[in-house]
């Protein structure tokens, strides 16, 4: 048997971080530091509890901000150019330890109810209501998603909590990553 990973749900809070990004594609695939292929810098200016995430995404913040990436991590230095990005990102809350964290720095075990897939046909209405996604070491599953073989997963249990109890049959393959999830467990093959 290979690793064992808990899983723990997000739950979605009040909260969003706000991000400034620099990007260019002028050199695409030219970066040796980015994993975009293309240099790129992001960091966080702040927190609003507003909640909502209606903000603008895009080239709407003053670029006389101080705090905008001024290079990328290969060193290559942004131009007045290259692209300006501000971005909200919702805050999701760990039920296992209230820790806030957006989707994009979730660790593998978390999962999570993805809301605004609901009503899409591709994807199965349950009875709790819950589109669930699940990160695995492999990249995000769609548990109520469309599946390979056609027929989707079979998940029963409970989807929310610091310790949910889910069963997902057949198995699944993500990426590289091959395994079950089982009682609220991602178990490597």
């Amino acid at each position: 048997m290979g690793s064992r990973i808990r899983c723990f749900s997000l739950e979605l809070s009040d909260q969003v971080e706000m991000t400034l990004r620099r990007f260019s594609r002028a050199e695409f695939s030219a970066c040796p530091a980015s994993d975009r292929g293309y240099h790129n810098a992001e960091i966080v200016i702040g927190r609003s509890g507003r909640g909502d995430c209606t903000e603008v995404h895009g080239d709407s913040w003053p670029h006389a901000d101080p705090r905008w990436p001024k290079q990328c991590a290969c060193g290559y230095v942004f131009t007045v150019d290259d692209d300006w990005q501000f971005n909200p990102h919702r805050l999701y809350r760990r039920a296992d330890t209230g820790e806030l964290v957006t989707l994009g720095h979730a660790p593998a075990g978390a999962m999570w109810n993805a809301y605004w897939l609901r009503g899409i046909k591709r994807y199965k209405e349950r009875p709790d209501g819950i589109v669930l996604l699940v990160r695995t070491p492999g990249g995000d599953w769609a548990v109520d998603g469309p599946s390979s073989n056609g027929n989707g997963w079979e998940r029963t249990g409970i989807a929310t909590g610091a310790a949910p109890t889910v069963d997902v049959n057949p198995s699944i393959i993500v990426g590289s990553y091959h395994g079950f999830l089982r009682h609220g467990w991602l178990e490597e093959c």
